[in-house]
């Protein structure tokens, strides 16, 4: 507009300049008059139905311009289609695209809206890379939601985007394949501000793969019966919040990844991990329930990560931090009930204070909520709650209270260890008794045997 409105006002000067003298007024008419004539005429964007007026989905695309609404009836759909305008792609009462293998849905052009749709194969003999959704690179601001992908090699797959958005859809992989040989249902490599949120996945190697994928939400998501629900590889700055994971192998994978969020979210009955983080730098890890896993957070090669306000519970190991994991905050955490509370090695003691340690026999004469003594790991009667489980029912005995006060004046073990100087004498998480009680089934698989504890002590377990 700008450009046909500046080519008129030079015609309108040369007139000017020629000796003819017209008013302001004539000129603004006459400028008006120039949209009229000289700009290309804009049409309302139109909507074509299939199932009333076309009889298949390719047919309405290619007669579709950009902005136009392609609206899906009900039906069964055998196409395979490549969307490289941008439409808004609607499935109404439930539509059905299938295809025997490959591609089910190309999108090259950003801008894309597809929402509404059951997507499948009618085989379960499929390729490697067979993929439902595929969003090619340089496509944009394309949106995927209310969709539901049954029996599926890869899901959505998408390199190089920006600003992606994944909502509402259910994802089903291929359940009776290893799951190593399965795809995954949401695969991401390179994608800039991805939005990943309530979605459903399940049977997939992993839930969510994110190589190389910076500024991403995944939030709201629920993944089960996968390798990973969530599997990070050079992610920096994402949101990882408010996610259900249970009954993967590991829960939420966080590797290689700076200053991300991860919050809220609940991770239970995976067969290793619930939250495992391996060199992950500056992460703030808050407000977590993890229960029913074998290892609740494991740390290896982390550092300076504030890991705060989590509920861990009913792990076979509550928090392993291992490798050079080191200067991180750990504060304000529910260590409830753990089969091992914390497995530390490291060069040096570290000191994690303000936490509740369900094993700690101290007591609080001022009673101000903070125990009188600091709670101590890789101690003799941290070794012996260990080595001898049954020994939790002395922990008011007299014998027990004095083997613990003679250590902590002659220790016996010279070995790092993690210090609590102000441990909490009641759980800071006012709905643990309700979480225990509503994922009691769930317990860890003690995937990995006998936990060693202290590998430098004698007897001391594999």
């Amino acid at each position: 507009m700008n450009a046909h409105l500046n080519k008129y006002r030079e015609i309108m000067e040369k007139i000017l300049s020629g000796g003819r003298i017209l008013s302001k007024r004539l000129f603004s008419v006459c400028a008006a008059l120039s949209l009229v004539f000289f700009l290309p005429v804009i049409l309302p964007a139109a909507t074509l139905v299939v199932g009333d007026g076309y009889r298949t989905i390719g047919a309405a695309l290619k007669d579709a311009a950009d902005g136009d609404l392609v609206e899906v009836r009900g039906g069964d759909y055998a196409e395979m289609l490549h969307i490289d305008k941008t439409v808004h792609l609607k499935g109404t009462q439930s539509p059905v695209i299938h295809a025997d293998s490959g591609t089910i849905i190309e999108i090259s052009s950003s801008g894309v809206v597809f929402e509404g749709f059951t997507l499948k194969y009618d085989t379960r003999d499929l390729g490697a890379s067979d993929t439902a959704i595929r969003v090619v690179k340089g496509a944009d601001g394309v949106t995927i939601r209310d969709n539901r992908l049954e029996g599926v090699m890869f899901g959505i797959w998408n390199v190089e985007g920006r600003d992606l958005r994944i909502e509402g859809n259910t994802i089903l992989g291929l359940k009776d394949l290893g799951k190593n040989y399965r795809g995954n249902c949401i695969n991401l490599t390179g994608s800039q501000s991805a939005y990943d949120s309530d979605n459903r996945l399940s049977d997939c190697r992993d839930g969510i793969y994110m190589e190389l994928c910076h500024d991403a939400t995944i939030t709201g998501n629920l993944i089960s019966d996968s390798r990973h629900s969530v599997h990070t590889m050079w992610v920096d700055r994402g949101n990882f919040s408010g996610n259900e994971v249970h009954d993967n192998l590991v829960g939420l994978a966080i590797m290689y990844t700076k200053n991300a969020e991860i919050r809220d979210n609940l991770s239970y009955g995976n067969k290793t991990h619930g939250l495992l983080m391996i060199q992950t730098v500056r992460g703030m890890v808050s407000g977590n329930r993890v229960i029913g896993n074998t290892k609740g957070i494991f740390l290896y090669n982390s550092i300076y990560n504030q890991i705060t306000s989590n509920l861990i519970m009913n792990n076979q190991l509550g928090l392993h931090s291992w490798g050079g994991s080191e200067e991180n905050v750990v504060a304000g955490n529910s260590f409830i009930n753990n089969e091992l509370q914390v497995k530390y090695v490291s060069a040096r003691d570290q000191e994690w204070d303000g936490n509740y340690w369900s094993d700690y026999i101290g007591w609080d004469i001022s009673g101000d909520g903070t125990g009188d003594y600091s709670y101590e790991s890789n101690s003799i009667v941290d070794h012996i709650l260990w080595r001898y489980p049954l020994a939790k029912l002395l922990y008011s005995s007299p014998s027990l209270q004095m083997l613990w006060m003679l250590e902590k004046q002659f220790p016996l073990f010279d070995v790092p260890k993690v210090v609590d100087n102000r441990p909490q004498m009641m759980p800071l998480h006012s709905d643990w008794e309700d979480l225990r009680a509503e994922y009691a089934d769930y317990t860890p698989e003690r995937i990995y045997g006998e936990i060693e504890k202290l590998p430098h002590v004698p007897g001391s377990g594999r």
